[in-house]
């Protein structure tokens, strides 16, 4: 994850160290020419505390700060804090101004999303995928859409996934679930009606979870094996559209799929082709 989104969005921070967080955000630069005992002053902390926010951060030290710090800055800096995602078109604007404000807001999300990208996490879960006998997806609503589509990506390369959609079909899935399966959990904040029902019954029955959610949410119960971001800058309701949130959440799954594709890359690709050229032969009398 991007050091800056991580300074942002972390909420296991103390006081002290949320002052600190704060501070690099709002000075970068500067934090690059002070020492540990200098920022610990700028912000009326201990020296002791810097270290104990590199910590949280899983860095060694001050100077892997200042690296990161140097490495994170730029696609930090693509994105737009002040960019409205809720209502990116304002009434009366022209065709031309919607066209430009929609592809800003598609700019923005990706962005974001990809700073809130842990690449260990995403090793980890490529890994997971392909150990998996049988992938299973538990979402509702508009998001279903998006894992037939991942459904769809993976048939393409021999590998089926169960996209369960009736609520009873997702508790029976996760019932009848184990450590074999890898199920993936897709829920921005934790209001669908089984986003703690399925949870609470994969864990029972051992099952590895990818959590693809908001930074802000996690399980009422028991916690991922495994975690992903959907870009948080988006009202639930108010708003005109959820054109961040979908964005986000395609994006997401297009990674997925492409770091396991890449995992065997010559074999899928030559699968996938085969596929087509049985398509177009049985197509031809």
């Amino acid at each position: 994850m991007n050091l800056f989104m991580n300074l942002k969005e972390n909420k296991e921070l103390s006081k002290n160290e949320r002052i600190l967080a704060d501070y690099i955000l709002k000075h970068p630069e500067d934090v690059l020419k002070m020492s540990s005992k200098e920022l610990g002053k700028a912000c009326f902390v201990s020296t002791a505390t810097v270290y104990r926010l590199c910590d949280k951060l899983n860095l060694v030290g001050f100077s892997d700060l200042k690296i990161k710090i140097t490495s994170s800055l730029n696609d930090y800096l693509k994105s737009n804090g002040d960019f409205n995602f809720d209502f990116p078109v304002n009434p009366f604007q022209t065709h031309y101004e919607i066209v430009h404000k929609i592809k800003e807001d598609y700019e923005q999300t990706l962005n974001l999303t990809a700073n809130l990208f842990s690449l260990d996490q995403l090793r980890l879960i490529a890994s997971a995928m392909k150990k998996a006998k049988v992938i299973d997806i538990y979402t509702s609503a508009g998001n279903i859409n998006f894992a037939l589509n991942f459904q769809f990506q993976m048939k393409e390369i021999g590998v089926n996934v169960n996209v369960p959609i009736e609520d009873y079909q997702q508790r029976l899935s996760a019932a009848s679930s184990d450590e074999n399966h890898l199920a993936i959990v897709i829920t921005f904040g934790g209001r669908g009606i089984l986003s703690d029902i399925v949870p609470r019954i994969l864990n029972k029955t051992n099952t590895p979870i990818v959590l693809i959610s908001s930074y802000e949410y996690t399980f009422k119960e028991g916690k991922p094996d495994y975690q992903l971001y959907i870009s948080p800058y988006e009202n639930h309701y108010k708003k005109i559209s959820s054109f961040s949130t979908r964005l986000s959440l395609l994006y997401i799954l297009d990674v997925l799929y492409t770091c396991y594709f890449e995992l065997d890359y010559q074999k899928n690709l030559e699968r996938k082709l085969k596929y087509y050229e049985n398509l177009v032969e049985g197509n031809i009398k």
